[in-house]
């Protein structure tokens, strides 16, 4: 049962732990073999996932169901994120959450007694590379569970290819496309990042409450761009002059400028990359075409802003996820700074990863084994209302009250995990603007107006 002692112990207990069994936590995180890179906060380069390969396949598949023993073989959970191509920026903060939970989750003895161990693979923002990437997880590795990718496309074709056809569990903390809501999966596909759907709406309020009549939309041609581009346009209550979708990596996009601009729009809606959108914003300054934007989450990173530069973006809308304003959220991002210095935090990527692997674990130690079929069936048990609150660097109370027989409701740095029929989360969203090199909340929108 958890003891008495405060919220601020309790971080101060597992800041400790870090500290002083720092030397076990690398060991633990070798595993992964972006092990090198765990504070350079660079693109993190590619990963080719043969490290930690050497203690096993650290996977279940072969006793099936783990009859609540404690003490057996690491449980491997497979990554597939990008730490090169389009989306290379996000991969290493992911990695950063992911270790993080790694490490909470096994000093508080583990889901079962058996410590997480990752495995991680470089998604290269590729569908074709991320299939691969979870093919040799999931028939190499053996693992039963799997978190990733970023990109909606990318992790709809491993969902659809690999873990559905092989019932393995599969997290994402970063896609956001309304199709990963519909797909087929026999309700093996999680995530703890809100629907684009919101984003979206949220998009298109921001221009009709500036005041303006019309708006063009720029997208990646991906399910992840023409699914927030549909929902814009359904929502936009003015006139949507143009929606244009362009291919990434591209040395100019002045032809998709060109055809944005045909109608002279007040705002455009763009919903892209941060390596391509770092070449469209700068040529499109360059051009002085006007107008103001408003930017999808993907591009609300500091490393974006001052690549673009703060004089391009300033006065510029954004759209992102708010996570809860309460300890949690503050917690992780001050144990972050700790343990990754020079690394930057991209929420909600990072506080997201980090709560898709504990509520994973969570899920785990309430089925009792590590069959993906069962454990799907523990993720909203152990994360939906209503339920004793566990929330960030409690996992281990989870533990010690699943064991006891009461409920628990996870919530994290993220904010609430409640998967709802579609394994999906909402969440509160934000409005921010770039003022003097900053993006700056401006207005939260709730939830409940958007579903």
């Amino acid at each position: 049962m958890p003891n008495d002692t405060t919220f601020a112990d309790r971080i101060e207990r597992r800041r400790f732990l870090r500290l002083s069994g720092a030397a076990g936590a690398a060991a633990l995180a070798g595993c992964s073999s972006q092990e090198e890179l765990q504070g350079d906060g660079g693109d993190g380069g590619s990963s080719d996932g043969s490290d930690g390969s050497d203690s096993g396949d650290g996977s279940d598949s072969e006793d099936g169901d783990d009859g609540g023993s404690s003490g057996g073989e690491p449980i491997g959970v497979g990554v597939v994120i990008p730490f090169s191509g389009d989306l290379s920026d996000f991969g290493q903060p992911m990695l950063n959450g992911l270790r993080m939970a790694q490490e909470d989750i096994n000093a508080a003895g583990g889901p079962l007694g058996r410590e997480i161990e990752l495995f991680d693979e470089d998604s290269e923002t590729s569908s074709t590379a991320g299939v691969n990437a979870a093919n040799s997880l999931v028939n190499t590795q053996g693992v039963p569970a799997l978190i990733g990718a970023v990109s909606s496309g990318v992790t709809i074709s491993i969902a659809q290819s690999v873990t559905i056809p092989n019932d393995v569990l599969h997290i994402t903390s970063a896609s956001s496309s309304p199709t990963i809501s519909t797909l087929e999966d026999d309700d093996l596909v999680f995530r703890t990042r809100t629907n684009d759907r919101f984003i979206a709406q949220v998009m298109a309020q921001i221009i009709e409450d500036d005041g303006a009549d019309s708006a063009a939309v720029l997208y990646i041609n991906n399910d992840f761009g023409a699914a927030l581009a549909d929902t814009f346009e359904e929502t936009f209550g003015g006139t949507t002059t143009a929606t244009v979708g362009y291919e990434s990596g591209q040395s100019s996009y002045q032809q998709a400028l060109s055809e944005l601009y045909a109608d002279d729009p007040e705002f455009i809606a763009y919903a892209g990359y941060p390596e391509s959108g770092t070449t469209i914003l700068n040529q499109w300054n360059e051009e002085g075409y006007g107008g103001n934007w408003v930017l999808h989450t993907s591009l609300l990173s500091q490393d974006f802003l001052n690549n673009v530069g703060a004089e391009i973006l300033d006065g510029m809308y954004g759209v992102r996820t708010l996570p809860p304003t309460g300890d949690a959220t503050s917690s992780f991002e001050s144990d972050y700074a700790d343990a990754y210095p020079d690394a930057d935090l991209f929420s909600p990527y990072s506080w997201n990863s980090y709560d898709a692997l504990v509520s994973y674990a969570l899920a785990v130690h309430h089925a009792g084994t590590t069959d993906p079929n069962a454990v799907k069936e523990s993720m909203r048990p152990v994360s939906n209302p209503d339920g004793e609150t566990v929330s960030y660097a409690e996992v281990g109370d989870g533990f010690d009250l699943i064991d006891d027989g009461t409920a628990i409701d996870y919530s994290g740095p993220s904010g609430q995990v409640n998967y709802d029929e579609n394994g999906d989360v909402a969440s509160d969203m934000v409005i921010v603007r770039v003022e003097d090199g900053e993006f700056v909340d401006q207005e939260t929108v709730p939830a409940g107006e958007l579903i």
